[in-house]
């Protein structure tokens, strides 16, 4: 999936909404400016987050995002080598289904063939040249004809049969060479992704070394809270004039029916207390295989889908009346800035980016831009 920038996507959905609002409410001028401005702040947002990353991080992003890529075209290669083999599978019913066809067809012709050949053409001009019985000279006039004409009718079913069945077996040959080329891609996908995996993990060993030798784990996780308040702030901002969720029922009235984003053991949850009671956790922390899907929890609308210090490959959807939900940590998105989703759609696949050891999701529901247990909103397991 593209990645694109924060200002890229949070602009896109606001020039999208504003046709809309033009359409309905012919906007001013002025409401078009501080769309301009919003784009602007949003743009200086950014520019001086990603200055405050490291190298070794600016590597591990481009790493993260590349495993990414490949997990996407691994699992559209595997979608598509599954359709070919069960294309082939269906050509291969239909090409038995054919030949039978053909083989009984073949042995209708051969037994006409012996029979006209065993009659021959006397009894034919026996019958022509038959002048005492006119009416049973009409009579089997009528018959040869039939049977000419059923013979005719044969043949050309034989020949139709046998052009289709041509054509199924050049298709099945086709396909299959396409198969063969598909399952070669994967496998060097598959080694690709091997490969940028070894060189994630190294960069994950390389940044907790980095951050030991300063000692500075503590300061970085409050920086990277800091920079999700900043980018919820920024985002808050943008999403002022867009439409409201279409979502049938309000965020408020799901309290404690909610489903869980994604199923898993509980690793860290809200208000946890780490680094001796200094840093409080905003969300919570759910184990998760790598691949399995990430759901939204209610309707609403992607106002931002990309990859964050601290917290990889993230999607934050905003439900309507001041409601957020944040899914971080992510390997893939599934959606982008814009897009409208329903409660338990998939929006993501869940990984360890954001230079984590353990694959997981870190889930956040935000109230007026304020944390909140999630535990209170989703519904007892």
């Amino acid at each position: 999936m593209k990645r694109i920038s924060l200002i890229c996507l949070l602009a896109a959905t606001l020039l999208a909404t504003a046709p809309l609002q033009a359409n309905r409410e012919e906007a001013s001028e002025q409401q078009l400016q501080q769309l301009r401005q919003d784009i602007n702040r949003l743009q200086g947002w950014l520019t001086q987050a990603r200055g405050e990353q490291s190298q070794l991080q600016d590597r591990l992003k481009q790493t993260e995002s590349q495993i990414g890529q490949l997990v996407t075209r691994i699992e559209a290669n595997t979608r598509e080598a599954a359709e070919l083999e069960q294309r082939l599978t269906r050509l291969r019913v239909e090409q038995r289904e054919l030949q039978t066809q053909l083989d009984q067809q073949a042995g209708y012709l051969r037994q006409q063939i012996r029979s006209a050949y065993a009659m021959g053409r006397q009894e034919y001009l026996k019958v022509l040249l038959n002048q005492q019985e006119p009416d049973r000279v009409a009579r089997l006039l009528r018959y040869y004809d039939y049977i000419n004409r059923e013979r005719t009718r044969k043949m050309e079913a034989y020949l139709a049969v046998a052009r289709q069945l041509d054509t199924v077996q050049s298709e099945i040959i086709t396909r299959g060479q396409t198969l063969d080329q598909v399952r070669r891609s994967l496998q060097q996908r598959r080694t690709e992704l091997l490969a940028e995996q070894r060189q994630r993990q190294q960069l994950v060993q390389e940044l907790s070394r980095e951050i030991a030798g300063r000692d500075d784990e503590l300061q970085k996780l409050l920086a990277d809270q800091k920079r999700l308040e900043q980018l919820l702030e920024a985002v808050t901002e943008a999403i002022v004039r867009l439409p409201p969720p279409r979502d049938a029922r309000p965020f408020q009235q799901m309290r404690g029916n909610l489903p869980w984003p994604i199923q898993g053991r509980v690793l860290s949850a809200f208000g946890s207390r780490q680094h001796n009671n200094r840093l409080v956790s905003r969300g919570m922390l759910i184990q998760a295989s790598e691949g399995a899907p990430v759901q939204a929890i209610h309707g609403g609308r992607v106002v931002f889908a990309d990859w964050l210090r601290g917290f990889g490959f993230m999607i934050i959807i905003d439900h309507g009346d001041g409601f957020m939900s944040l899914y971080g940590h992510n390997q893939t998105l599934r959606k982008q800035p814009g897009d409208w989703v329903n409660g338990g759609e998939v929006i993501a696949t869940a990984g360890a980016t954001g230079g984590q050891q353990q694959t997981g999701l870190y889930f956040e529901i935000r109230r007026q831009g304020q944390p909140v247990d999630p535990v209170s909103w989703i519904a007892r397991r």
